[in-house]
């Protein structure tokens, strides 16, 4: 029987994709934004930070969110082949990266955005270390450090604080892993309130805060920015993580044991991102932590699937990317 093929994507091709879907994205969003992107995020203690610096300097902020996203996905390219993720080298982890967390729609809020992504990339890199490299309580405490100060920077993700204790134990099941990553967890968030305490305000004061901004509306419509373009792109994307998906479950000797906690982590951590679209708070900010659970999960499809049936969808998720731009800048 004749080997399976695979298409192995150039790195240079993918980064210079990756790097006209950046400026691309990034132009369009700064000078011709759309339906409701411009609508900021609710109040979060560091978010709010975020948000008074840009009102001084917005062009600058657009620009570190262009630049933040060429390198955020040339990053997260990177994890499935340093830590061999996947059954085969691939890096199409780039281009799924910068198209969900810039072609879809790009929130104003660029340092705010800017900050989430690079939190969230950063806490699903030491996860997959922990899981694929280290089995390091150091590795994993950083993981859920990251993940808890989410919140203080997006009120949404505040969502994190309920569902990662349930999630670490898919990957984590011993009791004192569990303490470890809900302690590193909520330390950021006991950090904030404790200096908010030291400041003469109530100890958890900061706590209620997040739990208002994330049930405040932020007068957001996610089907107002939308267009048609836009709902094929995601019907790709949707598809891509469906066969993703199918493949975890249903390919059980290619895929090692390790590389599935990662897939499946990151398949729950996907329903947790998607599900933050669903609260009051939510903006068009989401799509830059939805993107890295995605990017992480879609790869999959490029090396066990037909790649007649993969590039094809790949070709289709660039096509909706562009047109979608266009529309946008009617």
């Amino acid at each position: 029987m004749a080997a399976k093929r695979v298409v192995r994507h150039r790195i240079l091709d993918l980064a210079a994709t990756m790097f006209v879907i950046a400026i691309v994205t990034t132009l369009r969003s700064a000078l011709l934004p759309a339906g409701d992107e411009t609508m900021p995020n609710t109040l979060a203690p560091i978010g709010e930070l975020l948000q008074s610096l840009q009102s001084h300097i917005p062009a600058l902020s657009a620009i570190v969110w262009g630049i933040a996203l060429f390198i955020a996905a040339l990053d997260a390219g990177r994890f499935g082949p340093k830590y061999s993720i996947y059954p085969a080298y691939t890096l199409m982890a780039i281009p799924v990266f910068g198209i969900l967390a810039g072609g879809v729609m790009v929130s104003g809020d660029y340092l705010l955005s800017t900050a989430a992504m690079m939190v969230m990339l950063l806490g699903t890199k030491y996860l997959i270390r922990c899981i694929m490299r280290t089995d390091s309580f150091n590795d994993l405490s950083l993981a859920m450090l990251y993940y808890g100060t989410l919140p203080l920077i997006i009120a949404p993700s505040a969502l994190l604080y309920v569902a990662l204790p349930l999630l670490v134990l898919v990957v984590r099941s011993t009791w004192r892993d569990w303490v470890v990553a809900v302690a590193s967890l909520l330390f950021p968030l006991f950090a904030v309130c404790y200096w908010n305490w030291c400041a003469g305000e109530g100890f958890i004061a900061m706590a209620e805060q997040i739990y208002t901004s994330a049930l405040t509306a932020s007068e957001f419509s996610f089907f107002s920015t939308l267009n048609v373009a836009g709902i094929a792109l995601l019907g790709v994307i949707i598809v891509m993580v469906l066969c993703a998906i199918t493949l975890i479950i249903s390919d059980k000797y290619s895929i090692k044991v390790k590389s599935r906690a990662v897939m499946r982590f990151n398949a729950l951590m996907l329903v947790v991102t998607v599900a933050m679209f669903f609260l009051p708070s939510a903006t068009a900010s989401l799509f830059a932590l939805v993107a890295v659970p995605a990017a992480m999960l879609i790869p999959l499809i490029f090396v066990r699937m037909g790649v007649g049936f993969t590039e094809t969808l790949y070709r289709l998720m660039l096509v909706a990317a562009a047109a979608n731009m266009v529309i946008m800048c009617l």
